[in-house]
């Protein structure tokens, strides 16, 4: 991303703004290709909007908000810090920063709470999400977070499974990825319960109840297994617990698994033969049935087992009732 003034010459997709000051995509790098999402397209029109603040505001005894000065604002907030931390502790300031933060400003935000403040109340909004997406994915994937694998790749999969991800709405430069991938034949699963716009991109779009998408991963597995779909020598050599995946898997047959999800059957068959050998890629993002996070990862070709088994080994709760006796269907 750049920033440009006005009498700098005319780009492609360059924002309409009434601002001196516009932002454009950066064409020459290799991820979004100077496309862009729309809150960074229109982001510098906050710099003149009507209803930005250019001064501070303190609240009065009259208890209305009125322009102040700099000094007397950060005085103001000074002597309510000192306040709080007499009656109640040093503990008892908190300093919440972000994960939008630079790594300087977020270093000097920690100076500010342990040096200046001397507080230990400090934390960040990725507690909520990034935390626990790392905590997760590398429990289940091997990876913290991110993608380990170029886009460049995705238009060489020929399935590619997006598990209640949502990038046409979330990372919208990135759906340039899935045109290319389905330009040269390759197709696109998306499981999600919502009717989302990146499920209307998809050749298959599998719906289960909310709470039920690790019941929905094990009775993938439970068909790939059952179907000779699984590369045997990738699973042993990345991945670990696979054997108690697969016997998991193995109460979880189609019937159950559509009882369940409410996922149908003829769904359950087309997604397992779609991917089995040819899955290439597989996204994950938060849904109720799994801990809180998002990840994202390339694996070798006939993997899908390696995900189904990460699903479902990791102790992450299944939201549905535990195995009951089936009718003899055990995946093999």
């Amino acid at each position: 991303m750049r920033l440009s003034r006005e009498q700098a010459e005319p780009a492609e997709a360059v924002a309409p703004l009434q601002s001196t000051v516009s932002i454009r995509g950066d064409a020459g790098f290799p991820v979004n290709r100077g496309l862009l999402c729309v809150k960074g397209f229109h982001a510098a029109a906050t710099l003149d909007h009507i209803e930005r603040l250019r001064t501070p505001l303190l609240r009065g005894s009259c208890g209305q908000l009125r322009p102040s000065s700099w000094e007397d604002a950060l005085s103001a907030v000074v002597r309510g810090i000192e306040r709080v931390q007499a009656r109640h502790g040093r503990d008892a300031v908190g300093v919440y920063g972000s994960g939008a933060l630079t790594n300087e400003k977020a270093y000097l935000l920690g100076k500010l709470a342990r040096v200046a403040l001397r507080t230990r109340s400090i934390d960040y909004n990725g507690r909520f999400c990034m935390s626990s997406a790392a905590a997760a994915a590398n429990l289940a994937l091997g990876v913290d977070r991110g993608l380990p694998f170029p886009l460049e790749d995705i238009p060489l999969a020929e399935t590619l499974v997006l598990v209640g991800a949502n990038p046409a709405e979330t990372m919208p430069p990135f759906v340039r990825y899935l045109d290319e991938q389905r330009a040269a034949g390759g197709k696109l699963i998306v499981i999600d319960p919502r009717r989302t716009r990146t499920a209307e991109l998809a050749a298959l779009h599998l719906r289960p109840l909310p709470g039920t998408d690790a019941v929905l991963a094990r009775g993938l597995l439970h068909l790939l297994i059952r179907d000779g779909a699984i590369d045997r020598a990738y699973v042993a050599e990345r991945t670990h617990g696979f054997e108690e995946a697969r016997a998991e898997a193995a109460a979880y047959w189609p019937e159950r698994v559509e009882r369940i999800t409410a996922v149908p059957q003829a769904r359950l068959f087309e997604a397992a033969g779609q991917a089995g050998v040819n899955i290439e890629d597989i996204g994950i993002e938060h849904s109720p049935g799994l801990p809180s996070g998002v990840a994202e990862l390339a694996v070798k070709p006939a993997a899908a087992a390696s995900l189904a088994a990460a699903l479902s080994a990791r102790g992450w709760p299944a939201h549905a009732p535990q195995p009951d006796p089936g009718p003899g269907g055990a995946a093999g």
